[in-house]
């Protein structure tokens, strides 16, 4: 699928069948995962009932939490339960970079591809940029989704697309767009820039960020009409912080409360579109079954005043 024509041979199969639970079956199955057989066997020992319940009698230890975090091997991705970005760093492994601010981490999304699940967005994208040829990419990195999508959108003639970035992947992404000649592609590390944009885009970005999109989009003097999210693990129930582990560093995390984060946007006016499931993309944390999200979510909001 390398162009629009199959993007648009392919969407609406995709679009009918993520609401029948097969969205991945409509497109091609992933590639296997060498340790998905080893995640499944530690998650069914882990999460077994009376195992759970055993572990779950020192919990109130916050030596003993650090200890079993400790104990986990260093490719299982998520591990604690905190209740703030500042805990959580306070509990990452000493021998770990904590955060995404590097170059090398920033260098490594160059060779990101077109995602599975990033059909539904571009679907959306399309209809928003009719409103408006301008992007805010919260989080964007290097411009990923900038140019991955380009080959299933026409963009505008015109089009600005500036990406909200750490000064690391700022940095990484203007020596690419310089490259490339890119010119129609900025990059900034202030959030207030998005006053006056037609479309925000949050792709996979906002739980690494402590600061609340609500409260960010209250303080703009123009609020995007289009909201477009994607790949967010939203809880049911519950909300915290963990620690994903991202190779050689640890990030704070943040599982959102879906209820409260949609109703943060509702209060500024805007009204829930659509909403997709993400199930090649789950947060199980080990021993706190509890708050782990087994597919994560996509949203497309539309500001309704």
């Amino acid at each position: 699928m390398s162009d629009p024509e199959s993007f648009d041979l392919v969407i609406p199969r995709y679009m009918e069948s993520r609401h029948n639970g097969n969205a991945l079956a409509a497109i091609g199955d992933r590639p296997a995962n060498p340790r998905a057989h080893k995640k499944a066997f530690i998650r069914a020992v882990l999460d077994f009932g009376p195992v759970q319940s055993a572990i779950d009698l020192g919990k109130s230890s916050a030596t003993y939490r650090r200890v079993l975090n400790s104990w986990l091997p260093a490719w299982l991705r998520y591990r604690g339960v905190y209740s703030s970005f500042e805990e959580a760093v306070d509990n990452a492994p000493k021998s770990l970079r904590v955060g995404c601010d590097y170059d090398d981490v920033a260098q490594t999304f160059e060779r990101q591809g077109f995602l599975q699940s990033d059909y539904p967005a571009v679907f959306w994208l399309r209809e928003a940029l009719k409103d408006g040829a301008s992007v805010f990419d919260l989080g964007g990195s290097v411009g990923i989704s900038f140019y991955n999508w380009e080959r299933y959108v026409s963009y505008p003639e015109g089009i600005r697309w500036t990406v909200c970035e750490l000064p690391a992947a700022v940095r990484i992404g203007e020596q690419l767009a310089r490259e490339r000649q890119e010119s129609r592609l900025r990059f900034t590390t202030r959030v207030e820039e998005a006053d006056g944009y037609h479309c925000l885009l949050a792709s996979g970005s906002l739980q690494y960020i402590d600061a609340s999109l609500a409260d960010s989009l209250a303080r703009l003097g123009s609020q995007p009409k289009h909201l477009l999210i994607n790949r967010l693990p939203l809880h049911g129930q519950r909300e915290c912080v963990t620690l994903q582990n991202i190779r050689w560093l640890a990030s704070p995390y943040r599982v959102f409360h879906r209820d409260t984060f949609v109703q943060g946007l509702k209060s500024l006016g805007y009204e829930v579109v659509d909403s997709w499931t993400v199930p090649d993309h789950d947060c199980w944390i080990p021993f706190y079954p509890e708050f782990s999200v087994d597919s994560f979510s996509g949203l497309y909001l539309r500001k309704s005043t």
